[in-house]
């Protein structure tokens, strides 16, 4: 191995030559006598100048990369892989051939290229393209899949797969990654015990992979193929473990910004005694969080609860992964650093839906509605809600940071609870002018599933269900009162007739669902005290909908929700009418005449028989979350 020109000085000498180089000079112009292969191993073997590099390529025209500067950063690319692949190759030569790529990829594919104009560039044009792309990703193959390459060798070129997936994202140069699968090696660098650290990398890699053009092509990615059939337990513990650390530091994050712990009697005692300083005296109730303070939230980190989305989505096996361990003592519990992976998700999906339009941030925003897609994937997950319904060994810290705030939960209630708290937390904070209809459906049908599951196993859910009665019915008082401004938002008649079956679908089943008779109370005076509400849907529903535009199934769910709306106004009406036929005046009054009434007589017009009634799966694929996605995996990477 020739080595004559390792004698160049590192810096001054790193500089001199990629400025000749992009002047147009050959290699046997720069140093003569040397051949291609000793120039750019003895170019290798000196110390790269990152950040010169760096400089250098990002201020290149993406003009001067497609013509004057192509022939030598198609040269550079091609080397840089050759050398990666070269297993016999010095670690030093061959080590700064996939740092150059990494930048190389990095500062030419953001310069918002075309997919021909990526193959132009790297491989010197479209008719190359084909060889010098597979060779690129062969290199990648073969290096994650070599358990005898050193671990930082095996971690960079992790890294150049993820820069180049989440850079051309759906391009067409994508496609390159789908013909050579990789599942094979990705999976043999998660498990392997030197790189295992790596995990999470290697995780959002498989995820970016089988999003590529997933609504299209979904029978011919290999990648959602391999997520779907895989039963290799060993790669989904991995997958779990790496997720909740990263889950785990998403939740840490918001929590830096604002403490929002629940109070201990030393902290009550710490606020009572600053409330009573002069400067404090007139702030008598607290006050949520400035807003901009998490316009940076959430963290890249919280990007972790795609892959977790996308293996419960697809995957029946990983579903016993992702619940167990689940420990049945708390002393078990005590002794982990961090909480369990199912509560850590429901834990940083509180956060993120209770943000989720604070700063009207479309990424933001896709991280909420990727959380509460991911509620839904849980709630529909019978296995899930088997556990979910029992005990906590662990209470499950929902966020505080927006008022108001929900009620302190005690410390075993079932997770289910901390589940229906996180789509109160939505259903709350996240009413604008600009609604997000189709999370807010969403979370309709996350809430109905939950009902229907309960109802159907015959629990009884010790829970604080006037807030989520609350919440669901602020959501139709402010579309009524919003109309002018959502008539031509999109979605909204559906959301309507979703909320209606909810609603009439939790007073049917009321005797059956709530724990106590109290409770059954409390939802029927709500209903009542929403009475105009209820009144204003028929007209608002006649406003939005579209008659003449209808296919079947529009018909038929159309219909369904005038016969829920009917029903629902026929109790309310019962009820009101008794109400005004008594003395009562006040809100305590009317609750004793309602709980008189259902106490003597029963539930007034409620002869549901609909016991055994499916209810269809709703969750879908969230294919418009990639785009932040793999934005969130290239900042992620050196």
């Amino acid at each position: 191995m020739n080595t004559s020109r390792t004698s160049w000085k590192p810096s001054s000498r790193y500089v001199t030559v990629v400025n000749k180089l992009f002047q147009g000079l050959s290699p046997a112009q720069i140093s003569t006598g040397d051949t291609d292969d000793q120039f750019w191993r003895a170019f290798l073997a000196i110390d790269l100048d990152r950040d010169f590099l760096t400089r250098f390529l990002t201020a290149m025209h993406k003009d001067e990369c497609l013509h004057v500067h192509k022939p030598v950063l198609n040269v550079l690319f091609m080397t840089c892989v050759s050398f990666a692949a070269k297993s016999q190759e010095d670690e030093t030569v061959r080590g700064r051939a996939i740092e150059t790529l990494s930048i190389v990829l990095r500062c030419v594919l953001a310069k918002n290229l075309a997919g021909w104009e990526i193959m132009e560039i790297l491989a010197g044009g479209v008719n190359e393209s084909d060889k010098v792309f597979m060779e690129f990703v062969e290199m990648i193959a073969q290096v994650l899949g070599d358990d005898s390459a050193p671990a930082s060798i095996r971690h960079q070129v992790l890294q150049i797969a993820v820069i180049y997936t989440c850079s051309v994202n759906q391009l067409s140069p994508g496609a390159y990654l789908l013909r050579r699968d990789l599942f094979p090696s990705v999976v043999n660098f998660i498990k392997s015990p030197e790189t295992e650290r790596f995990a999470f990398e290697a995780t959002l890699l498989l995820s970016f992979l089988a999003n590529f053009h997933k609504s299209d092509a979904a029978k011919l990615n290999p990648y959602l193929q391999r997520i779907r059939d895989t039963n290799d337990t060993e790669l989904m513990k991995k997958i779990c473990w790496a997720a909740n650390f990263a889950c785990d530091a998403a939740v840490k994050a918001y929590q830096e910004i604002s403490d929002d712990s629940i109070p201990t009697f030393a902290k009550t005692v710490g606020t009572l005694i600053t409330s009573l300083r002069p400067d404090r005296a007139l702030s008598s109730q607290p006050l949520s969080p400035p807003r901009d303070l998490f316009k940076k939230q959430p963290i890249e980190a919280s990007i972790s609860i795609l892959p977790l989305f996308e293996f419960l989505f697809f995957n029946p096996l990983f579903t016993q992964i992702f619940m167990d361990p689940v420990p049945s003592d708390k002393a078990a519990m005590n002794t982990r650093r961090i909480p369990l992976l199912p509560y850590t998700t429901i834990s940083l999906s509180s956060y993120l839906l209770t943000h989720g339009t604070s700063s009207s941030s479309p990424r933001a925003m896709a991280y909420a509605n990727l959380a509460m897609n991911m509620l839904l994937v849980m709630a529909e997950n019978s296995r899930v809600m088997d556990v979910f319904c029992e005990e906590s060994v662990h209470p499950i810290r929902l966020c505080r940071q927006r008022m108001p705030l929900l009620p302190l939960p005690t410390s075993t209630r079932p997770p289910i609870c901390a589940l229906l708290d996180c789509c109160i937390l939505w259903l709350r904070h996240n009413l604008h002018k600009r609604l997000e209809v189709y999370t807010y459906t969403t979370c309709i049908w996350t809430c109905h599933r939950v009902i229907w599951y309960l109802h159907k196993v015959r629990v009884r859910l010790d829970y604080e269900w006037l807030e989520l009665w609350k919440a669901i019915l602020g959501l139709l008082a402010f579309l009524v009162s919003k109309l002018d401004h959502l008539a031509a938002t999109g979605g909204v008649e559906r959301l309507i007739q979703e909320t209606l079956h909810l609603i009439d679908f939790a007073m049917s089943k009321a005797e059956v669902l709530l724990p106590g008779s109290g409770d059954i109370h409390v939802l029927i005076y709500e209903l009542v005290l929403s009475s105009n509400v209820f009144r204003k849907q028929s007209v608002l529903l006649q406003s939005l909908g579209q008659p003449g535009s209808m296919d079947r199934r529009t018909s038929l769910r159309s219909e369904s929700a005038s016969k829920s709306l009917k029903h629902l106004l026929s109790v309310v009406s019962y009820y009101e009418g008794q109400i005004s036929g008594t003395t009562a005046r006040t809100a305590k009054d009317s609750l004793r005449v309602v709980a008189k009434l259902i106490e003597k007589d029963g539930l007034h017009g409620v002869n549901d028989t609909r016991d055994n009634e499916d209810l269809p799966n709703r969750a879908e694929d969230v294919i418009g979350f990639i785009r932040y996605g793999t934005r969130d995996g290239l900042s992620l990477m050196p």
